[in-house]
């Protein structure tokens, strides 16, 4: 039989059972839906345990639609394979593994041990297979295969598939490389679970692939660990956030979360970002003490006595001495909030003891003192009074006003800052957060604690304070909906595991608040130190992963499948001519020579469409960030321009160099590659922007 022909029946065939899925599991959430319900919480919660299942099982399998199949492993028949008939064999690799009529597998999941053959099996260790096939498809008709055969020492389709799958026209998303992850990437993703798995790499090594293939194997391996506490992926904007969303679902696992470091703090989305020099700053590690001394300078304790008139017109006076002692009562450890209710108290029972005593009455008497607590509470002054000494705060709170108030500045950064790196934080109070001020949010928000706010009580409060009354926290029920949803709302939330993509742009501080969210150091972080552009960002991952101790692992990927030698060595002299150091990269494919082209401003539209086709891929326009706002004034009315979040949806994307990060695109024209050079340390912008194209580059100078 023709071998069309042959994987053409079994893909209908494999079809047929994943129709026959998604039917199956209609029908049972149809079922549990209409199940009589006891009303209790427990029938509740296992209903929607159940949904829950049933949810995640049909996003996986409408996820595999497209290419279902698309591998195949002949075993030698000499292999030991656990003693298998030889109708074991052959093993069908897919998307999702599925089972025929009769229970045995039909499909094998590309992420099972059964499947490493497929990608770690080369000529010098086949791994017991005697030829590897890959099966093309379009919608639910196979178009092609290709075998190779392992005895052959001259085989090469793993490489020509590689390459074939990145000069495919980009439809601006990035595709899955689950058909062609050669040997040296496969290894990394199916790397153990416990450890911070460092990738680096040049522009087009496939680290992104890599990590994201390695999170939808990690879920599939570790399900019951990670299926609890989920998957974070941080990329670093936007518009890469969109770009690699249909990725991991595509693989078979919907439910993990996306953010960019501009979102790590809940209610927090933004990608503003500060000067360089300001960013330096808060990027260092000191400004972590610079903010837990803002926050400790909360407490706000008067120099003298306290004394407070009651609506009675009675008073109660607290010594320093016993403020004092009442602050230092406090563990050192206690967070802002979780020292503030042992301290109140200790002030009201002093306050008690002090108004029983000016009655002569026994202040030691616990009932006494009662009953005078219960007055003092009730009273607003004594409210307003010893609420002002450990006001509940925000994060929010603390932050902008230690950046908008030069005294708080200046005291929480005392022989911490310089006066010159004092200015650059100043800015307006209420100013917009930029990228760099979310670790600081989060660390406040640690150094903070919660705050549970009391029963309200009957009497009214002024808005801008916490009722003084004390109760136990109250149980807290997690928001609703999927894993992913609550996951992203909780700030407390510890995920099994993280993926970092663009990990080099992250500041020490920006590390500090991930490693927070991942206790059990378990990452996936891909970076490449040649594209730093942040000024307090990466320069060395031991430095910077310091923290993870010996869990730290480092994987370097030379091979790069999206660039071609031509545009590689554009980028390469670009870097090299502003200080930067020559990469180790190996392309596989020629191109096109890289084009130059002169034209002034208000021409750019019409020469950047004479460089695009029509065979449905995507080109990309790269500023530096000084013209983008008159490349948007030229640009911004044409239709075949998108700019912004919304750039990949268009024909044509106009982005910064940051905002391009992580992308690719058929053709790229880096406008002004000068200014490029000059606006980044050591001309990382312009090796980053030239990097994204996959077919043609050119270099736009403004006259």
């Amino acid at each position: 039989m023709e071998p069309v022909v042959e994987e053409q029946a079994f893909l209908d065939r494999a079809y047929t059972r994943l129709d026959d899925l998604r039917a199956q599991l209609a029908i049972r959430a149809e079922s549990v839906l209409r199940a009589p319900a006891t009303g209790t919480a427990q029938d509740r919660l296992e209903r929607q345990g159940l949904l829950d299942v049933i949810a995640q099982q049909s996003r996986a399998a409408a996820s595999a639609e497209q290419r279902l199949y698309f591998g195949r492993l002949d075993r030698d028949e000499a292999a030991d394979v656990d003693d298998s008939p030889a109708a074991e064999r052959t093993v069908r690799l897919g998307r999702i593994g599925l089972r025929d009529e009769s229970g045995e597998p039909l499909l094998v999941d590309w992420r099972a041990p059964q499947a490493a053959g497929f990608y770690q099996a080369t000529t010098a260790e086949p791994m017991g297979v005697r030829r590897r096939r890959r099966i093309f498809t379009r919608e639910r008709a196979v178009t092609h295969v290709e075998d190779e055969d392992l005895a052959d020492p001259t085989a090469g389709v793993g490489e020509r598939a590689a390459s074939a799958a990145v000069t495919a026209p980009r439809d601006g998303r990035m595709a899955d490389i689950v058909a062609t992850i050669a040997a040296d990437q496969d290894r990394i993703v199916r790397s153990p679970l416990n450890r911070v798995t460092v990738v680096q790499g040049g522009p087009g090594t496939g680290k992104t692939v890599v990590a994201l293939h390695r999170a939808a194997w990690l879920l599939y391996t570790h399900r019951d660990r990670l299926a609890r506490d989920g998957v974070l992926v941080v990329g670093p904007s936007n518009a890469f956030c969109r770009y690699i969303e249909q990725v991991v679902p595509s693989l078979g696992e919907p439910d993990v979360v996306l953010l960019t470091p501009g979102q790590l703090h809940p209610g927090v989305s933004t990608s503003l970002v500060d000067p360089p020099e300001v960013a330096r700053v808060k990027g260092d590690l000191v400004m972590a003490q610079v903010v837990a001394r803002a926050v400790s300078q909360r407490v706000r304790l008067p120099a003298g006595d306290l004394t407070v008139r009651l609506g009675d017109g009675s008073t109660a006076r607290v010594s320093a001495a016993r403020l004092a002692a009442a602050r230092a009562s406090v563990p050192r450890r206690s967070t802002y909030h979780a020292g503030r209710e042992p301290f109140l108290r200790r002030v009201l029972d002093d306050l008690a003891r002090d108004r029983a005593a000016r009655r002569g009455e026994d202040a030691t008497d616990p009932d006494v003192r009662a009953a005078h607590l219960s007055d003092l509470v009730e009273d607003a002054e004594v409210r307003r009074t010893v609420n002002l000494l450990w006001l509940p705060t925000t994060p929010e709170r603390v932050v902008d006003r230690l950046l908008s108030d030069p005294d708080v500045l200046a005291a929480a950064a005392d022989g911490l800052l310089d006066a010159r790196q004092q200015r650059l934080l100043l800015r307006p109070a209420g100013s917009p957060w930029t990228v760099d001020d979310v670790p600081l949010l989060d660390e406040a928000a640690v150094r903070l604690g919660e705050f549970v706010r009391p029963v309200p009580r009957a009497a009214p409060v002024e808005e801008d304070y916490a009722e003084l009354t004390v109760a136990d926290p109250l149980a807290r029920d997690r928001a609703a909906g999927t894993l992913a949803d609550r996951a992203a709302a909780d700030r407390d939330w510890v995920y099994g595991h993280v993926v970092v993509d663009e990990a080099q742009e992250l500041s020490r501080m920006a590390w500090r608040a991930l490693a927070r969210r991942c206790t059990r150091r378990s990452m996936t972080i891909v970076g490449d130190l040649q594209q730093t552009a942040h000024p307090a960002g990466a320069s060395d991952w031991n430095e910077v992963l310091d923290w993870a101790g010996d869990h730290l692992d480092l994987h370097t990927l030379t091979v790069t499948y999206r660039i071609t030698r031509q545009t590689a060595a554009t980028a390469t002299e670009l870097l090299v001519r502003a200080g930067g150091v020559a990469p180790d990269l190996r392309p596989i494919r020629d191109g096109e020579p890289t084009e130059t082209v002169l034209c002034a401003l208000d021409e750019l539209g019409d020469v950047v469409l004479a460089r695009t086709d029509d065979d449905g891929g995507r080109t990309g326009v790269i500023v530096p960030d000084a013209l983008v706002g008159p490349v948007a004034q030229v640009l911004g009315g044409r239709p075949e321009f998108g700019f912004g979040d919304d750039a990949l949806d268009a024909p044509v994307a106009v982005l910064t160099a940051r905002e391009s990060k992580g992308l690719e695109f058929d053709h790229v024209l880096v406008v002004d590659p000068d200014g490029l050079l000059n606006q980044s340390r050591l001309g990382s912008d312009a090796y980053v922007a030239c990097t994204r194209a996959t077919r043609t580059l050119h270099l736009v100078r403004l006259v």
